[in-house]
């Protein structure tokens, strides 16, 4: 692989940073702009370049020390002023929304986090080492077959859940189990009051582990799966000690989760979009929650609705949205395990507000065409990709108008955010 050195321009949408070299594009991430740095060609077509860094020859004044060694595939943005990422996130979501739709849309609000570190809700571990001396580690991005060593864990989650999981690695490299045995290590974490739960993916089915109730867990899953697949999927709970769950508060509710539920990062600024998403609804009788996870924005908006429906494609998740109505009293809400595209037609007849929080793909095109079929009052969309949510943007903007849209770094030190845009009908 060649190795260049050039000067980059400018961060673009996926947070790498770009730069030209023989009039060709080359992207690059750990960069800053108008660093000049030198560089490994890892991919190359005719009109663009993908490379990973080796040095930074001129350093910018916005370029501060990386807190950790693994940065770069983890969280990339560790290098820039913080002050400097929010600017940047801002401009980004603002370029990519007018890209997208065509139309200027401005920020009414960004807003910053207050915790750079240590606000992750989960955190997945792979495994690395020969039998009895394994380690925690990452994949290096864009490279599956490199990993970076985590001895002490990352710094996106809590110091809690890095305490937890080095004493599980300890009790795993006592069984001298390897890499053909485990796929991974995933610890979920609620932030108030604190609790947490690991569960670990294994191979084989007949591994035996020793009493598992680990100092710092409320509980511990022996997971198997299936180890044709690439992913950590639940394929059968082998077995379980102490809690499969954990309880988070928000705005006075207590939300449940399993270890294998979506749930939001960043409870600090969830609970800001929580509250823009309050100012933005009001008094209806029908509100439909698409893609609702565990049933949280819907069951914060209970009171503002006559009835709420809510819509989920993972039967984990639909048990726990029911249990959260309960616990919260909630007697208006009411749950459907499908996808929403196939959601039953009736579900949407007659809504006044609409609530989405897709996955980053964003709306399926059955969902966009059933919601420009119904037209309800006011469509509230927060998306953790604002590329999907400018596409889908793009068709409701022929029947509704942007009143309300705001930021949130529920990812501070990566290039990612979540957008809120809020929608009235003309």
């Amino acid at each position: 692989m060649r190795e260049i050195t050039l000067e980059f321009k400018k961060i673009v949408g996926e947070g790498k940073a770009l730069g030209r070299s023989d009039g060709k594009v080359v992207f690059c991430y750990g960069v800053l702009p108008d660093e000049t740095a030198r560089v490994r060609i890892t991919f190359e077509k005719k009109n663009f370049a993908e490379a990973e860094l080796l040095e930074i020859i001129t350093p910018s004044p916005k370029r501060v020390a990386a807190r950790e060694d693994h940065y770069l595939s983890c969280s990339p943005w560790q290098v820039m002023d913080y002050a400097f990422q929010c600017e940047t996130k801002k401009g980004i979501i603002e370029d990519l929304l007018y890209q997208t739709t065509k139309e200027t849309i401005r920020l009414d609000k960004f807003y910053a986090a207050k915790e750079i570190f240590g606000y992750r809700t989960k955190i997945e571990y792979s495994f690395t080492g020969e039998p009895g001396n394994l380690s925690f580690a990452f994949h290096k991005r864009g490279n599956y077959r490199e990993k970076y060593l985590l001895p002490e864990g990352c710094a996106l989650i809590g110091p809690q859940a890095n305490a937890a999981a080095v004493k599980i690695l300890a009790i795993i490299n006592g069984l001298k189990l390897s890499t053909a045995d485990l796929k991974t290590l995933i610890i979920r974490e609620a932030k108030r009051p604190g609790s947490r739960v690991a569960a670990l993916f294994m191979k084989r089915q007949d591994i035996e582990l020793p009493d598992m109730q680990v100092e710092g867990l409320d509980g511990f899953l022996a997971v198997y799966s299936d180890p044709v697949s690439s992913v950590s999927q639940v394929d059968e709970i082998i077995k379980t000690w102490g809690k499969d769950c954990v309880t988070e508060e928000i705005l006075g509710g207590k939300f449940s989760y399993g270890f294998d539920c979506f749930f939001q990062n960043n409870m600090e600024l969830f609970e800001e979009a929580l509250k823009e998403i309050r100012a933005s609804a009001y008094k209806c009788g029908k509100l439909v929650d698409l893609y609702s996870g565990v049933g949280v924005i819907g069951l914060t908006l209970r009171d503002l609705a006559d009835k709420v429906y809510a819509v989920e494609s993972s039967p984990n998740s639909v048990k726990y949205a029911a249990i959260n109505a309960e616990a919260n009293g909630a007697t208006n809400f009411e749950i459907a395990c499908s996808l929403s595209e196939k959601a039953e037609g009736g579900l949407f007849k007659d809504t006044d507000i609409l609530v989405l929080d897709p996955p980053r793909a964003g709306l399926h095109n059955k969902v966009i065409k059933r919601i420009m079929e119904i037209l309800p009052k006011r469509i509230i969309y927060l998306s953790c990709n604002p590329i999907t949510q400018g596409r889908d943007a793009a068709f409701f903007l022929e029947k509704y108008k942007i009143i309300r849209s705001a930021a949130f770094d529920f990812y501070p030190n990566t290039p990612h955010s979540e957008t809120l845009l809020v929608f009235e009908r003309d």
